[in-house]
């Protein structure tokens, strides 16, 4: 995570674009402000716009508390600032320490990793592990159909079924100058990779999380 806080400061941004409804997102704010700590693994359900996050459990608020308690205790041992001990590795050991003693025993973690570099390095995984990572998207079955979420990440060569990027209707031009561009586009021509394949825009979307109760 970074250390730096994210400037939106002289950018320009369309419209935040989602599927919930102004009564839901007025239960909601953004995950940035309602998770002041920060944590390198969230406490809380976050939503991307496509469906509405559930509230904390009395679980995660207990990782969470406990997250904070041993990163303000590491932090002040090591002289350094919350905010960098969380941004590190031993920010995580101490969110896997925190959800051991929640949830039971499923990471192999040890508070050293909170403090010494040497523990972190032996506890880490192999320089030459192949990761394979995936993801999946939920679509609702209320809408229409699902040719614009199809649209923007199969790029142009879904036309013409649809003729132009429908989550960029101002055409503002990406980090790589394209409106609507293909992330492989010598794939193009294979369905199963234009179906699954997601491309970047230059529109803003909101990440965000429930409110507390009491906010609701």
């Amino acid at each position: 995570m970074s250390l730096t806080k994210w400037n939106e400061s002289g950018r320009v941004w369309e419209e935040d674009h989602g599927l919930l409804d102004a009564e839901q997102v007025s239960k909601c704010e953004r995950a940035d402000v309602a998770e002041p700590l920060r944590s390198p693994v969230p406490t809380r359900m976050i939503s991307n716009g496509e469906y509405m996050p559930a509230p904390q459990t009395d679980q995660q608020k207990r990782v969470e508390a406990r997250l904070e308690e041993l990163a303000d205790e590491a932090s002040k041992k090591l002289g350094i600032s919350r905010r960098q001990f969380l941004a590190g590795s031993g920010g995580m050991a101490a969110a896997l320490l925190a959800m051991n003693e929640v949830y039971g025993t499923f990471f192999n973690v040890s508070r050293n990793e909170l403090y010494e570099p040497a523990a972190r390095a032996q506890a880490a995984p192999p320089k030459d592990l192949f990761v394979f990572d995936d993801q999946l998207h939920f679509v609702r079955g209320s809408r229409p159909s699902p040719a614009d979420l199809r649209a923007i990440a199969q790029g142009p060569s879904s036309a013409p079924k649809v003729k132009s990027n429908p989550y960029n209707p101002r055409s503002q031009r990406d980090e790589r100058g394209d409106t609507w561009g293909s992330g492989t586009p010598r794939s193009s021509d294979c369905p199963l990779i234009r179906a699954t394949r997601t491309s970047r825009s230059s529109s803003k979307t909101c990440i965000w999380t429930v409110k507390s109760p009491s906010d609701c």
